[in-house]
């Protein structure tokens, strides 16, 4: 897995990956807010040559303690911890890092004035991963899943100069054209912000449906809980596939209920939300060999590395 491939690709396939993906008639009916369909994605990420993935591992930096009704709308004010992490997709020759973390001051945002667990050696291990991926994807421009390719894990800014993390990392994030506009007009916090000259240091792409990322990987857009939300489909060598969710649902109680969240906090696109946990749940009913994996699901990450599925460090 070659970065100038991944990047040729990016810049190349993109488009025309899903322009020739596209459905060529549309129906006649009203179609959905948000749609998605797996085979196209299973070929989209079959674009790119190359070795597919090994494993993909998950590590957990933080915590959020909130009662489950706000993860899942209905559900009750039972204690439930929300797990801020990033993934890693390994090859046999490097890896590529899905979402950056964030620093300590960043985690406090998220606190609103309680202070909640963070763990700095995880964040170190975080910056280390980060520093030696290949590329970097971001699920959506929220701070917990993208302040690390501002400011770095441990607080130090990305894109300042003399910084080495500035070009190790900046350079080498994929970010989209929505993520990006977001982060430059609309930050969720002041420390997020981007200037026009800081997002030059990043890959901005801009596409329709999907996106061929690296051998075997693809991002597909799903916005609805942020403008620039998207879905990230994984196929290892083995067979076995994976569908990072970002934060489409905090709990898979969401996706298996199709109930989105109860969180005044947050303003999301209910409508798109909604398609996208029932195409969701209609995958985890059909597909046996398909693991979606919601990024703050603490207990879904337990028993997936307890089984195996996911690896439980960075490497």
């Amino acid at each position: 897995m070659r970065v100038t491939t991944v990047v040729a690709a990016v810049t190349l396939l993109g488009a025309a990956a899903a322009q020739t993906l596209a459905p060529l008639v549309r129906a006649q009916n009203p179609v959905p807010a948000w749609s998605a369909n797996l085979t196209d994605i299973r070929r989209v990420a079959a674009l790119i040559p190359g070795r597919r993935p090994l494993r993909v591992n998950v590590l957990k930096f933080a915590e959020s303690r909130r009662t489950k009704n706000f993860s899942v709308k209905g559900a009750p004010a039972d204690p439930s911890v929300q797990a801020r992490t990033v993934f890693q997709v390994v090859y046999a020759d490097g890896h590529v890092m899905v979402d950056a973390g964030m620093d300590q001051q960043v985690h406090k945002f998220f606190g609103r004035g309680v202070e909640e667990p963070y763990d700095a050696e995880a964040a170190k291990q975080v910056e280390r991963a980060l520093r030696g991926a290949r590329l970097i994807v971001i699920t959506h421009e929220h701070g917990d899943h993208v302040a690390g390719v501002i400011r770095g894990p441990l607080g130090v800014p990305s894109a300042a100069p003399g910084v080495p993390l500035a070009n190790e990392v900046a350079t080498k994030t994929i970010l989209t054209r929505t993520q990006v506009q977001t982060l430059i007009a609309s930050p969720q916090m002041p420390e997020i912000r981007l200037t026009e000259e800081m997002a030059r240091s990043f890959i901005v792409v801009d596409y329709d449906k999907y996106l061929p990322l690296a051998p075997g990987v693809a991002t597909i857009k799903a916005s609805g809980h942020t403008a620039g939300s998207q879905m990230i489909y994984i196929v290892l060598e083995s067979g076995r596939e994976y569908l990072l969710i970002g934060d489409a649902a905090w709990h898979m109680d969401g996706v298996r209920l199709v109930r989105g969240k109860d969180a005044p906090w947050i303003t999301e696109d209910e409508n798109a939300v909604l398609d996208q946990l029932r195409w969701l749940n209609d995958l985890s009913r059909a597909e046996q060999n398909l693991f979606i994996v919601a990024s703050h699901d603490n207990e879904e990450h337990n028993e997936l590395i307890q089984k195996g599925i996911l690896g439980k460090q960075l490497e």
